[in-house]
């Protein structure tokens, strides 16, 4: 009996070893870091360019974790540090969600160094630079109607608005500070006729010259699909709403290098760049890990 409790309790002893080799590992060059992602297109693919650049830059062992459904989700699962990193947040969404703030500044600058801020004093967390682009409202009319009224910006639907036909999801219709009533004080604007419906059908509905003009994604692929124009928001009605990874402060301090990894991506994916990615995935259904891999090798920063 002694023997064969000798035998336990050399097993577990080994198992107890080889257990704290596997988490001393785990704590040094090969930790796992879970990047955070919503299922879209846009989310999927700046996730598989971090993912990538971690691989080839770092030790490190990067994981995505898909199908966060929200800002919110997201949010919740980095104070849990179920991920450690969001593969996009925007910065009109966190000043809003986040971090509460009713009435968020309209200069970009000033809004993306108020939500850093925040991020940083009330969470813990880094968020970077933009990539470059914003996911943001923006109208959208048809290219012949652009070309038939000289329209360029949303000013420019003033003197005809009266003969235009709006479609949007209702939520914006009635939302007080950045939808519809607040958006006829800041343009002197009020459309002849608005039909509420599902911003995925927005698109077909315009090509369709079911409505004139629409409000729309900036990013949204179907506005590569159906060759519809986007008019400038000339009087910076809508919030920015540029688009930035964030990183736990934790995770940056033990790994330093990470922060230069991923501010490899600062400044690199414009608006329509980031629309034609977005329309290689869900128009001609490429994987975003292909899409990731092509356009940093194109960048040169994949070897």
């Amino acid at each position: 009996m002694k023997r064969i409790g000798s035998f336990i309790i050399a097993g577990l002893l080994l198992f107890s070893v080889i257990t704290g080799c596997s988490q001393s590992g785990a704590s040094g060059s090969g930790d796992v870091v879970k990047i955070g992602s919503w299922s879209t297109s846009e989310h999927l693919i700046l996730a598989h360019m971090i993912k990538l650049l971690i691989e080839q830059d770092t030790k490190l062992k990067p994981e995505i974790v898909e199908g966060l459904t929200s800002t919110p989700v997201v949010l919740k699962a980095m104070e849990n540090n179920e991920i450690q990193i969001s593969a996009v947040r925007y910065v009109g969404t966190d000043l809003s969600s986040s971090l509460k703030i009713e009435n968020p500044p309209r200069d970009p600058d000033e809004a993306l160094k108020m939500v850093q801020e925040g991020m940083q004093e009330k969470y813990d967390q880094k968020f970077f630079p933009s990539y470059g682009f914003e996911n943001t409202y923006v109208f959208t009319v048809r290219q012949d109607l652009a070309d038939k009224l000289n329209l360029q910006k949303v000013s420019d639907v003033a003197p005809y608005a009266k003969d235009l036909h709006l479609g949007t999801d209702n939520a914006w219709l009635e939302r007080p500070n950045d939808g519809y009533p607040a958006f006829k004080k800041a343009y002197g604007i009020e459309f002849g006729k608005t039909s509420p419906m599902e911003i995925g059908l927005v698109y077909k509905a315009v090509s369709n010259k079911d409505v004139d003009i629409v409000l729309a994604y900036s990013t949204d692929s179907r506005l590569k699909e159906y060759q519809l124009k986007t008019l400038e928001d000339d009087k910076k009605f809508f919030p920015p709403y540029q688009a930035a990874p964030v990183a736990r402060n934790d995770l940056l301090k033990k790994h330093p290098e990470l922060e230069d990894v991923i501010s490899k991506l600062v400044g690199q994916i414009d608006t329509e760049t980031m629309t034609v990615l977005n329309y290689q995935a869900d128009i001609k259904k490429v994987q975003p890990a292909e899409i990731a891999k092509n356009f940093l090798k194109e960048k040169g920063l994949l070897k």
